[in-house]
Parts: C-alpha cells; structure tokens; sequence
C-alpha cells in the first residue's frame, strides 16, 4: 500500500482517556514540524467509538507538506480501550504504517474518577465507576501490550500526566527528544483542554430529562438568563471512589502495575501499589 505521507512520519497519541492528551495535542500541534490532523481524534482505527470520522484513505486527515512537516500527528483515545476495542493495533499494523506512539498515564484512581463523572453526562451511559471497561482503560499494561505485538517498543513514548501538569514544558523536551524534533517551539502559555465541566444541578436535571434540545429553541435573551440563572446553582457532586471501590480496583490492577514498572520503569509506588 502506498502512502502520500511516509509509513514512518505518522505520530499517535493513543491515550489514555481523561489523562491529558488534549492538552498535549494542542502543545504539539503548533509545532513547525507537525502537521495535526483535521480532526484531533480521528478513531480511524478504532470500531465501536461513537464519534470519529469516515474517510476511506487515513492520510486524507492532513494537509502535510513534504518540505515543512516531519509528523502528521492526531490524538484517539479509543486506540486504548482494550477489551472494548480489540483490533486497534492490528488494524495499525495492517495497513502498513509505522507510528510513534505517545501513551500519557495518571493516578489510576484518579482517572476512573475522572473518565465516570465525565461520561456520566450522557444520558445513555450506565457503566457503574468499578465496571470492567473503566477499569480496562486504567490497565495501561494491558494497554501498551496490544502495542508490542505488533510494534517496537522503543517507537512507544509513556508519560505522566502528572508531569505534563506540572511541568508540560519538560515534557514537551521529553517528547522532542523521542521524535526528534527541533526544540525553537514551545506554547506560549499552558492550558488545560477538555476538563470535566461543572454542571450545575438544575442543568444535570435537565441533561437526564433530555430537555435540552427543546430548550435550544428558546430566545437567545432568555437563554442567556437561564446561563446566569444556572451559574448561582449549586454544582453536582462529583463522584469519588468508596475505599471498598479503591481496594477493589487496587486487586484488579495490581499484577499489571508491576509488569508497568518492570519493562517501562514507570514506578507505580507513589499510586500506592507495591512492585517490590
């Protein structure tokens, strides 16, 4: 199969969900040498995603051009969600491309936290905060190995999303350094994209009734003054983890955080978990 742009010059931020891959897309993509895609997260490989795109040729994403660009660059979280998507990286592989692979990982806990107030918001997601596939998507070695059947591991880069919070511009070096880019760009500022939002109660109430879009139909000067009116709501409580969900998840994940540390080095101790 051949390829307008170069089987080797394709850059994948595969995940992890609610871990900052939005943010880190939009440090990378303003960066001279790489072409982002039309769309940040494509999900050109991916099956049972709900949103994505539908183009036949995965290069028709980029406007790259040979003379400026070294990376075409997109960012699908639905690249590891393993079991819930399980041919991912084969379909990678088979279509005859060789990527670089950007993984970022957080404090498991935190990101199931995360990833269910998040998809709460829609209205037909009844996964509980402890059910298989969120916890699957915490599984990072589970995730990474689907990788490594098909891909060298050295074209794999994991990061911590700790890191790029504190310190998003050591790990922009970090990730310049593994693609090999020029260090002359960096943002001028860092923000974070894609967090949860507050809702208020009144607006999930209305959100779960499925009334929003009759209320789209409303005067734009009466929607107005429902947003101000829904700002001084108090917000929904966010939903934690119960210690009984915490050890639970801590059993589940345990083996795989020690295989994590043991060929990526990421050291799982300060999440809690023991990989002496």
């Amino acid at each position: 199969m051949t390829h307008p742009i170069p089987e080797n010059a394709y850059v994948m931020i595969i995940g992890a969900m609610k871990c900052g891959t939005s943010s880190l897309y939009s440090y990378l993509k303003k960066h001279p040498e790489i072409c982002p895609a039309s769309t940040k997260e494509p999900e050109f490989f991916s099956e049972n995603q709900k949103h994505g795109v539908a183009i036949e040729n995965y290069s028709d994403l980029w406007n790259f051009d040979h003379t400026v660009h070294k990376y075409a660059l997109e960012a699908s979280t639905g690249y590891t969600k393993y079991p819930t998507e399980p041919n991912v990286a084969q379909n990678i592989f088979n279509y005859g491309i060789k990527p670089k692979f950007i993984y970022i990982i957080r404090n498991p806990f935190e990101r199931i936290a995360s990833h269910f107030n998040y998809m709460r918001r829609d209205e037909s997601w009844l996964a509980n905060i402890d059910s298989p596939f969120v916890i699957h998507t915490s599984n990072y070695f589970l995730q990474l190995e689907q990788y490594t059947q098909y891909f060298p591991l050295e074209d794999i880069l994991v990061l911590d999303f700790d890191d790029l919070k504190k310190q998003p511009q050591q790990v922009l070096q970090t990730t310049y350094a593994f693609l090999q880019l020029s260090s002359s760009y960096f943002p001028p500022a860092y923000e974070v994209k894609n967090s949860t939002p507050v809702e208020s109660k009144i607006e999930w109430s209305l959100r779960r009734l499925k009334l929003r879009p009759w209320l789209k139909q409303l005067p734009e000067p009466i929607k107005q003054a429902g947003k101000r009116l829904l700002q001084r709501t108090p917000p929904v409580e966010r939903r934690v983890l119960t210690e009984t969900e915490k050890a639970f998840i801590y059993r589940e994940l345990q083996a795989s955080m020690v295989r994590l540390q043991q060929v990526y080095g990421f050291d799982v101790g300060k999440w809690g978990f023991d990989a002496a």
